[in-house]
């Protein structure tokens, strides 16, 4: 990560934030602190390519070297192969590495989008100071210890249960020809002690971090904010917000995989129909959608109250203007030179209608169809390819067109 990517955070925002204040989802929280320590996060920058592959390197290496040498990479020696076990090969090459590249995607993203809302115009000048304050009130609870430890916590416990529970595909190989015992292996240890903590270290950072922008975008739509209610792009000046919900497509990605590779072991080597899973391939989706667009619901309430004021305020003043235009050419009456009809910034009475039908427009979610494809299109991509497994992909394309079109 170059080192103008690290001054997209609160350096390059001094005209909107305090010196030293940092308004990144990522930079110096905690985790970010504790990789900084080991090394794996350089001084300057995020080191984002590097964790990445040595993240993948250090969860896959292994088991793939011990596989080769014990004759389970790719044949059926032990009746059993590397290869068959999908969901260790996306956790290690797919899922860890796109988690810790989302936190690069989200490092270039965030500071940049926070400083939008004073550069459109959005917070007001006399209202500066206190955005702010709100950006630093958002730091404090992004720099709380506990929720990592919470993490910590999860991580410790999970591991320990699966060390205990060991009837799990991903960790389990015959330990020799003919063994039919449920015995870990040197794999499946790996995989409990250090593959999988580190992916569910990494994805709960990144569901704490989906809090983190729930509560910032609630004291977003707390603030007095300078909505305009016939801005073109139907949301009163804040269309920007939806490019928000692209920090958590890789997330959304990464987690679909995982769940997709368990899938498709269970339909290709346990004999299950993907007409039988259908249903969990469509929950599955749609369950990381509504997890990862909650947080924009905040404005929902906003955006609600600005439309419902606008509707009042803006028909008030296109009434006002309608009686004086059909007083003056319909009951042919003298109404003086009052200013509302000479305004060019109403003109006629079409574009007069045309104000109050862009009010009437307003959407109440900052979400659209663009932001709707951040989340949808990565989080069913993987499990359409586990349904193309059994189903044509020409029917499950034309069907997937057809419900959204």
């Amino acid at each position: 990560m170059s080192t103008s990517e690290e001054q997209d955070s609160g350096a390059a925002g001094a005209a909107a934030y305090p010196s030293g204040i940092d308004p990144s989802l990522v930079r110096d929280d905690p985790g970010f602190r504790l990789q900084r320590r080991l090394g794996l996060i350089p001084r300057v920058g995020m080191g984002t390519a590097r964790r990445a592959l040595i993240f993948a390197a250090v969860c896959w290496l292994p088991i793939v070297v011990w596989a080769a040498l014990t004759g389970r990479a790719s044949g059926s020696q032990h009746g059993d192969a590397l290869l068959a076990h999908f969901g260790v090969h996306v956790r290690c090459l797919v899922a860890i590495p796109v988690l810790v590249i989302a936190e690069g995607m989200a490092q270039k993203t965030v500071p940049r989008f926070l400083r939008y809302f004073v550069e459109s115009g959005l917070v007001p000048e006399d209202k500066l100071q206190a955005f702010r304050e709100l950006i630093v009130s958002f730091v404090r609870v992004r720099n709380h210890a506990l929720p990592w430890v919470l993490i910590a916590g999860i991580v410790i416990a999970w591991t320990t249960a699966g060390a205990v529970r060991n009837q799990i595909d991903d960790v389990i190989w015959p330990s020799g020809p003919g063994d039919t015992s449920s015995a870990i292996t040197f794999g499946g240890w790996w995989f409990i002690l250090v593959v999988r903590p580190l992916f569910t270290a990494l994805l709960l950072a990144w569901l704490w971090r989906a809090c983190l922008v729930f509560v910032l975008f609630f004291k977003l739509s707390r603030f007095p904010l300078a909505y305009v209610p016939v801005h073109p792009d139907r949301l009163a000046g804040a269309g920007f917000v939806e490019r928000f919900a692209f920090i958590f497509s890789p997330v959304a990605f990464a987690v679909s995989t995982v769940v997709a590779a368990s899938f498709a072991h269970d339909v290709m080597y346990h004999g299950v129909s993907v007409a039988d899973i259908k249903d969990e391939l469509i929950a599955t989706a749609v369950l990381l959608t509504v997890i990862f667009l909650a947080p924009f619901t905040p404005f929902v309430v906003a955006l609600g109250k600005v439309k419902r004021d606008a509707m009042f305020s803006y028909g008030s003043l296109v009434g006002h203007h309608g009686r004086l235009v059909h007083r003056r050419w319909i009951l042919k009456e003298d109404v003086g030179s009052p200013e509302i009809l000479d305004a060019p910034e109403l003109g006629p009475v079409a574009d007069v209608q045309a104000v109050y039908g862009a009010i009437k427009s307003m959407r109440r979610m900052p979400i659209g169809k663009l932001g709707l494809a951040a989340i949808v299109v990565p989080a069913a991509l993987p499990m359409l390819i586990v349904a193309a497994t059994q189903l044509p992909l020409e029917s499950i394309v034309a069907k997937v067109l057809e419900t959204l079109i």
